[in-house]
This record gives C-alpha cells, sequence and structure tokens, in this order.
C-alpha cells in the first residue's frame, strides 16, 4: 500500500488513513469504491478477516449478505483503507449548547435530539462486543441503500446507531438543490 495524505476535506476528520497492519481488531473498516463515487464498509474480526453487507462477488449483485470475507477480498482493487475514529464521530455528532440556546430561547426540538443521541452516541461496544454483533446478523438479507446498507451495518455494530453519513450526505445534497 502506497503512503496517502488526504486533505481533510477530502477524507472527512472521522476517517483515518490506515496500513493493513495498523487495523485492529473490532475496528470499522472503510475503503473508497470507483474513484471515491462511495465507500464500502465491514468490521475487522481479526487474522485479516472482515464482515461486511456485500454480494460476495463483489459490494453489488443479487446476494448482498452479511458475510465473512478477507481482508484482501474486502479491498478488491481499493488503493488504501481507513478506519472510523470514534471519537470524532461521537464530537462532529454532538450538539453543542449553543445550538440549544438560542437568543429566542431553548430550541426544544434540538434539546430533545441532542438528548436522545447523546444517550445513545457516547455508548462505543468494546472491540470484542462489536465483532459479536456483527456474527450476530451473518446471514442477513435485508439490505437497502438508502436505510440499512454496509455502513448502517457497521456504525451499528461498534455504536448501536443504524446511520449512514453517505446517505446523509446525498440527501443533504438533494436538499440544497431543491433550495
Amino acid at each position: 500500500m502506497t503512503d496517502l495524505i488526504l486533505h481533510r476535506e477530502e477524507i472527512g476528520e472521522i476517517k483515518r488513513v490506515v496500513r493493513d497492519n495498523e487495523i485492529q481488531f473490532g475496528d470499522v473498516v472503510g475503503v473508497r469504491r470507483m474513484q471515491g463515487l462511495y465507500d464500502h464498509y465491514g468490521i475487522y474480526t481479526g487474522n485479516g478477516g472482515m464482515i461486511h453487507y456485500a454480494d460476495p462477488s463483489g459490494d453489488w449483485g443479487n446476494n448482498i449478505v452479511v458475510h465473512r470475507t478477507t481482508l484482501d477480498a474486502f479491498k478488491e482493487d481499493s488503493e488504501y483503507l481507513f478506519v472510523i475514529d470514534f471519537d470524532m464521530f461521537v464530537k462532529k455528532h454532538g450538539i453543542s449548547i449553543f445550538d440549544i440556546v438560542t437568543p429566542e430561547g431553548i430550541n426544544v426540538a434540538k434539546l430533545l435530539t441532542a438528548m436522545l443521541r447523546n444517550s445513545n452516541y457516547y455508548h462505543l461496544y468494546t472491540p470484542e462486543e462489536t465483532v459479536r454483533r456483527a456474527e450476530s446478523r451473518l446471514g442477513e438479507r435485508n439490505y437497502n441503500i438508502a436505510t440499512n446498507n454496509c455502513e448502517h451495518f457497521a456504525i451499528w455494530c461498534k455504536t448501536g446507531n443504524s446511520e449512514s453519513t453517505q446517505v446523509e450526505n446525498f440527501l443533504q445534497m438533494i436538499k440544497e438543490i431543491r433550495i
């Protein structure tokens, strides 16, 4: 793997580029596909193993299922790997007191959102629990690109929250285009 230095805007503040030997048991690992068109995610299970949501012949196909694979097969032809830095992930999704208390008073909707998010976002499963959670979904065939994709799966394994920044970013882009 070549050494890559990526601009913060390119990779995002919650992703950290790593070499194969830097990945740790229970990490949420991602690869960039099709020259950055999308990222693919899975859970590293140690000893060169991964669990991810994809067709066994590649990311897409008619048999998308949560299954085991090797790190090499997971990487395919991707130039580099990255892991999610969950300290930054939690900070990115937090809502500050300035968002809640406005000149008009307390924004109740944002307060409730912050309470719900903080009760969930601050729980990170241990590497062992993360891998057990991934294993608990082996064989699942409920893939949905918008609500249950590989990123939803991997983030859920680590945090208990099923979400996808790729879907969120796409929806935000559509919203901005409509405005």
